[in-house]
Formats: structure tokens, sequence, C-alpha cells
């Protein structure tokens, strides 16, 4: 590769990084935009004081926002071939169709209420199911982490495992119905049976201490006799009648 090819790829992921840093802001705009128009027009099922419902519904248009924001990223940095792309892409345009109509119902919807504007019928119909957005947007990274291959080589390692456990199992369970396996048994049994009923356990005569190949010593050899202080009164005395009294 000359100097001008690198040059002129530096300028491509330049102009690229830029159009990409551009696109994303317009993109999480609009994801601003209809997240929070669709939570203006759920909010308005629940009364004013049902503070809870209003606030776990704030919650889920937001995380249906984030969403719409998560889908992208995941198909550039973790669903990035083979089946699992493609059920992440469908899933995904499958999201944004769903998202646009329920901006187009929320729209109408809150349109009719304020400027007094006639509602087509399908609408009306609809309205009582865009919360199943909400519904999509689980099933849909249910079926993306479900599709996952490092989850399914998990699974095959895992069963793989439990296959190699059940069969050495079941060699197990033959090799004790053969003959070999009886001898093996036996032997176990019989080394087993020594142990436990070795006389030497039941025995009260007193055990023995260390090898029994050193003497021991005399208590002369190993101990002074500690001098009586009785004995030690005539040199005192001795003492305190030297000339220097």
């Amino acid at each position: 590769m000359t100097t001008e090819d690198k040059s002129q790829q530096s300028q491509f992921e330049k102009s690229r990084f830029g159009a990409m840093m551009f696109g994303g802001a317009v993109y999480i705009g609009v994801v601003i935009a209809v997240s929070t128009l669709f939570i203006s027009f759920v909010l308005g099922a629940f009364d004013e004081r049902a503070y809870f419902q209003r606030a776990v519904m704030v919650i889920a248009g937001l995380l249906i926002g984030g969403s719409m924001l998560a889908m992208p990223y995941a198909l550039h940095n973790w669903a990035i071939s083979g089946t699992h792309r493609t059920v992440t892409t469908v899933l995904y345009f499958g999201e944004i169709l769903v998202i646009a109509v329920n901006t187009l119902v929320s729209f109408s919807s809150m349109l009719a209420e304020f400027s007094g504007t006639v509602l087509p019928e399908w609408i009306s119909l609809y309205e009582p199911f865009t919360i199943l957005g909400a519904v999509y947007t689980l099933v849909a990274w249910a079926i993306i982490f479900t599709t996952d291959p490092a989850a399914k080589i998990t699974e095959r390692e895992l069963e793989a495992e439990q296959k190699f456990k059940a069969r050495v199992s079941n060699k197990k369970l033959e090799f004790l119905d053969s003959l070999e396996g009886e001898d093996a048994v036996m032997q176990v049994a019989l080394a087993d049976i020594a142990d436990s009923f070795n006389p030497e356990r039941f025995s009260k005569d007193k055990k023995s201490f260390g090898s029994g190949k050193v003497k021991p010593a005399l208590a002369e050899q190993l101990f002074t006799k500690k001098q009586a202080i009785s004995d030690k009164l005539p040199e005192i005395e001795a003492d305190d009648k030297s000339p220097l009294q």
C-alpha cells in the first residue's frame, strides 16, 4: 500500500467516523422525541394520583427507547454474523415498525384530544394495543439472548459433559456386574474387614511409646538435684564471721 493509498484510507476513516457521529446524534434525537411522545400518550391512561403506575410507565417508555439505541450497538458489536445477526436485524426493523405505528397513534390521539380532530376508526381500535410495544421489546431481546452462538456453544459443552458422565456411570455398573468387578469388590471388602476388625483395635493392653530402641536415661543424669536452703546456711554463717567484720 502506497503513501497515497494510506492517506486516502485515513481520510475515508475520518469522514466515516464523522458521518457516524452525526447520524448517531440524529438517531438519538429522534428516539428521544418519539419516546417522549409515547410516554405522554401512555400516561393519559392513568389517574394523576396513580404515582407508582405512572412512574413505572415512564421507566417502561425509557427502556423501549433504550432498546432502539441498543439494537444498532448489538448489530455492530455482538450479533455480527450468521443466524444471530439475521434474527437481530429482523427484530430491529420490527421494533422500528412498532415504534412508528405507536408514534402515529400517540400523536393522532393527543391531537384529537387537544384540537378536536376526529380520529380514524382503526386508530381508536388500535389504541389499547400500543402497550404491546413493551412486550415486543421484551420478546425481541429474549430471542436475541437465546440465539447467541456463545450460549449455544456452552449448551453443547454442558450436554456433552452430562452425556460423558452418564456413560462413565453406565460403564461402572457394567464393570460391577462382571467377574472382574466382583473380584475387585471382594478385595476391597476383605481389606475393609481386616481394617475394621483388627484385633489391635480392641486390645486393652498398654501401647508402647516410641520405637523401644532407646533406653530411658536416669533421672540423675538428666536433672540436677536442687540444693536445699538448709545446706547453704553453714556457708552463709561462715561469710558473716569473716575478718572484715
